[in-house]
């Protein structure tokens, strides 16, 4: 369902955009949190740890297609918003041709360079192995992931945000049943859970792209669009790449503090697994009504409606404070508790991850409110086509992890390294924050044309 949000109530048009992506959120956080819960409860705390041992590696070999298939959204969205339908199309072409060169690329590399980078970040031995073969089946599989990702882009650019949640909500369930097919009943281990993951994904990707093509008339390319529009290509790759730069450079800051964690052995792997998994979780109202806002900002820039976004941007970073206190209050109260549901009641390191993930889940509590700012400063700036900034605020946040998990992991062992991350969000936010209220992104309106 196509939705235009350059009319109407703006909180109205943002929670009812924000409700499906929340939903859908919950439903990838369950997805991802799945092959934790099942191998962690039928394989051990070992398995656990080297799942939680890729989560970096996951992410920094997927940084560049989280940049572009952003970037597919905020520039769909500007077009859309200027009501330039013949752009919307012509995005979308270079959005298939960008997705099939980047699948191709991060297939290989996902293949080739896992056990490279598990060496490099000094993964314990005891789980380099289940830790390389996940990664290898993952990415080098990934073509699912890249594919639904592009298309839920897509959707979203024309506010749509409810059909991806449908075909999220599929895979997810799909997933639980395959993971617990083949742990369980094949006694798969890590590989099943990792292959039970790409079938899901696979499935998921291929039901989207026929809905849209069925469904959204818009999207209806004719013969003579499919020619590569170089122009639309080099806006998308303008915007996305410094896009990709940010998460590359937030990946890379979390691949160090993997790798910090790692020197303090398996248990600290696996509590700081788990404990990034349950603040997933908590943090993921904030997360998903950042996104949300800036498909709102993308679309009312095209539109140049610039005192609209102001007006909206107030009530929602007033609406990120008080979700993330309350997400904080949640962890302080419940945290060791929820933990305790990742471990098995038998397994001999129990007592122990479940003290060290409540300690990383306390300390990163306190910082909630910096990470809900920063995720919407840097959201709605990046919505406006405005990279720079946010690319800065991410060296920020990257500079402050490495530099602090290796000063305070020296001087307090795992409990400095907990603190790293939280402080860069702090730390982070300053940059996105001047940016924004200096207000130079109004005068970005006025290249969004209508060729």
């Amino acid at each position: 369902m196509i939705k235009d949000m350059t009319e109407g109530h703006p909180l109205k048009l943002i929670f009812a955009f924000t409700v499906p992506m929340l939903i859908g959120g919950l439903f990838q956080q369950f997805y991802n949190v799945t092959d934790s819960l099942i191998v962690g409860n039928f394989v051990g705390s070992r398995a656990l740890a080297a799942v939680g041992a890729t989560g970096s590696t996951l992410f920094f070999m997927l940084s560049l297609t989280l940049g572009l298939t952003n970037a597919f959204s905020i520039v769909m969205s500007q077009y859309f918003g200027a009501k330039n339908e013949q752009m919307v199309r012509k995005t979308l072409v270079s959005s298939i041709y960008i997705t099939i060169v980047c699948t191709i690329i991060l297939s290989l590399f996902g293949i080739f360079g896992a056990r490279p980078l598990m060496i490099l970040l000094k993964t314990p031995a005891d789980i380099i192995d289940d830790a390389t073969i996940y990664i290898q089946i993952c990415i080098g599989g990934g073509v699912g992931l890249f594919v639904y990702n592009g298309a839920a882009a897509v959707l979203r650019a024309v506010g749509d945000s409810r059909t991806p949640l449908y075909f999220l909500i599929l895979s997810s369930v799909l997933n639980v049943l395959l993971d617990l097919l083949f742990v369980i009943v094949f006694g798969m281990g890590v590989t099943g859970v990792a292959i039970a993951t790409v079938i899901a994904q696979i499935i998921s990707a291929i039901l989207c792209i026929l809905y849209i093509y069925k469904t959204f008339f818009i999207f209806r390319v004719s013969k003579s669009e499919w020619q590569p529009h170089w122009g639309n290509i080099g806006l998308i790759s303008k915007i996305g790449l410094p896009m990709g730069l940010q998460s590359l450079l937030i990946s890379v800051g979390e691949m160090v503090v993997s790798g910090v964690v790692n020197t303090f052995g398996t248990n600290a792997v696996a509590a700081y697994t788990t404990g990034l998994r349950v603040q997933q979780f908590a943090t993921l109202a904030y997360f998903n009504i950042a996104q949300a806002f800036a498909t709102f900002a993308a679309q009312n820039l095209g539109a140049k409606k610039t005192d609209r976004i102001e007006d909206a941007f107030k009530k929602v970073a007033f609406i990120s404070i008080i979700l993330s206190v309350i997400s904080s209050i949640a962890i302080f109260f419940f945290g060791d508790s929820i933990v305790s549901w990742f471990i098995a009641d038998d397994d001999a390191y129990r007592d122990i991850i479940i003290k060290m993930s409540t300690e990383f889940l306390v300390i990163s509590a306190y910082f909630f409110p910096f990470l809900g700012l920063i995720w919407l400063y840097n959201n709605t700036l990046r919505g406006m086509g405005e990279v720079p900034i946010p690319l800065i605020s991410s060296i920020v946040e990257l500079v402050s992890k490495i530099g602090l998990s290796l000063i305070l992991g020296m001087m307090f062992g795992y409990l400095g390294v907990w603190y790293a991350g939280p402080i860069g969000w702090a730390l982070g936010l300053i940059p996105s924050f001047i940016e924004y209220h200096r207000k130079r992104w109004h005068r970005l309106a006025d290249r969004i044309v209508g060729t």
